[in-house]
């Protein structure tokens, strides 16, 4: 009977500890935000541009990634390639290609890749934001926030030593096939008093597609 008795208070023991986690998403990202430089300057990345080096793992060829971002809803990415420009625009739920001077909406499951682009760059105080839909869990050296947004789920894994963001993952089911997005973060420095990654490392399921570094970083 004492065992028993031991064993539920282990049981309740251990479900009171991963509730008191679970309800620490808030502190830990309050933590991730002054760590990132304070509330006052991560609104700088509310509103920024950027002009990225591509290396594509794919070949030898290289080109430029620039993006103008306006949280949480506009991104326009304009990939340029050796031979070719691409530009995607997503504002809000809405989306199109440029793509040899012509225009086209983007629809579907696609859309659905573009809205991944912009959630995967979300900063700590974008994610605040969206608290009521993040859940987190945790191993031994990381945090997992998940965020699902209309359809599109994002987890972004966080170094408990750091309170950087590490990687993000982002998952899309295109018809009976899951994707899977990895992007790694790394070489953080100070911009203005704001921590911004200066490479990002890009996986499609396994395979690594490209390898960028920050070139010119723009707050408006």
């Amino acid at each position: 009977m004492k065992n028993i008795i031991k064993i539920l208070l282990m049981a309740l023991l251990f479900f009171s500890v991963a509730n008191a986690k679970e309800l620490d998403k808030q502190l830990i990202i309050n933590k991730m935000i002054d760590t990132y430089g304070g509330e006052e300057k991560l609104l700088q990345l509310l509103n920024y541009k950027q002009t990225w080096n591509i290396e594509f793992m794919s070949s030898d060829n290289s080109g430029f990634d620039k993006r103008e971002i306006i949280m949480p809803d506009y991104l326009r990415t304009e990939i340029i390639y050796p031979n070719k420009t691409e530009i995607r625009v997503l504002n809000k739920n809405s989306a199109i290609k440029i793509f040899s001077g012509k225009t086209t909406p983007i629809k579907g499951p696609m859309i659905n890749a573009v809205k991944l682009q912009l959630m995967r760059l979300y900063s700590p105080l974008v994610l605040k934001s969206k608290l009521d839909n993040i859940t987190v869990s945790q191993n031994s050296k990381q945090y997992i926030f998940e965020l699902e947004k209309s359809g599109v789920k994002v987890e972004y894994i966080v170094s408990k030593k750091t309170l950087l963001i590490e990687k993000t993952i982002g998952r899309l089911q295109m018809g009976p096939q899951q994707l899977e997005f990895l992007t790694k973060y790394e070489e953080y420095k100070s911009v203005n008093g704001v921590m911004v990654p200066h490479k990002e490392i890009k996986f499609v399921g396994s395979l690594n597609t490209a390898v960028m570094t920050l070139d010119k970083n723009s707050f408006f």
